[in-house]
């Protein structure tokens, strides 16, 4: 099962139908994924002597899902891509922000930072390089989903 303490704000998640879903609020046990607002205004007393009056309703429609219900979104060469990724050999992604460059591998066991001193867990779905990825910039990343 997936924990509140994994996701953030804008993670990209699958639902059981496998509908790709955004993460929009965070709760103990379930998030919501979309919310809608309708307004409808309806005559509320005509009089011969009065002008209309109208009544206002507000309501919210939200979709929430349960943390059981939901499953991580793995990563694969072409989520990579549609994530800005660049692949110019093999197994070593690339991915630009700003003037910077940060070059991964991506093996079975997830993607990893190509550096003199390499991760030791592999990043394995969308939501975990969303939140990698945040992290070293600062800045979202772009899931193109």
């Amino acid at each position: 099962m997936l924990h509140a303490k994994e996701f953030r704000l804008g993670n990209k998640l699958f639902n059981r139908k496998g509908e790709v879903i955004t993460v929009q609020q965070l709760l103990s046990n379930s998030l919501i994924y979309d919310s809608q607002i309708n307004i409808s205004r309806k005559v509320a007393n005509t009089s011969r002597f009065y002008s209309e009056s109208y009544t206002t309703e507000v309501v919210e429609l939200v979709k929430e899902i349960d943390f059981h219900d939901v499953v991580p979104i793995a990563l694969t060469p072409k989520i990579l891509e549609k994530c800005g990724f660049r692949n110019f050999v093999r197994d070593e992604w690339i991915i630009s922000y700003g003037n910077t460059h940060t070059d991964f591998e991506f093996t079975s066991e997830g993607l990893r930072l190509r550096h003199s001193t390499p991760t030791r867990v592999g990043i394995k779905y969308v939501h975990q390089l969303q939140n990698f990825f945040f992290a070293i910039t600062g800045h979202e990343l772009e899931v193109d989903m």
